[in-house]
């Protein structure tokens, strides 16, 4: 029996009651799932769903930022900190690239060539 294209498979042997992302998801519901069967393999599989989707929403980041209150002089030297800190690190990159290219420059006549 040539099992080879008859859905998902697993060392071989199709998977029984394989679902589909789309089986999890509600229709005009961002950031809802449903749980199409009794058993506990299809809840932890809407329980994957679910999180994606909040991933993909970007809902699980606001919550973070929501945990606790950040004054807005804060934010301001966070963003100033990260600002110096990539201009540190790019003025270093910048550096190390030109210490790797020789380049030799000649006078002649007071020209540069």
């Amino acid at each position: 029996m040539n099992t080879k294209f008859q859905g998902k498979t697993r060392s071989g042997k199709p998977i029984k009651n394989y679902r589909k992302r789309v089986d999890f998801v509600l229709p005009g519901v961002p950031s809802g799932v449903k749980v199409p069967g009794p058993t506990s393999g299809d809840l932890e599989k809407a329980l994957k769903v679910f999180k994606r989707q909040m991933k993909d929403n970007e809902k699980l980041d606001e919550y973070r930022a929501r945990r606790e209150y950040t004054k807005p002089a804060a934010k301001k030297r966070k963003k100033m900190d990260d600002a110096i800190r990539a201009e540190k690190r790019r003025v270093r990159l910048q550096k190390a690239w030109d210490k790797k290219k020789v380049c030799w420059t000649m006078i002649i006549d007071g020209k540069a060539k």
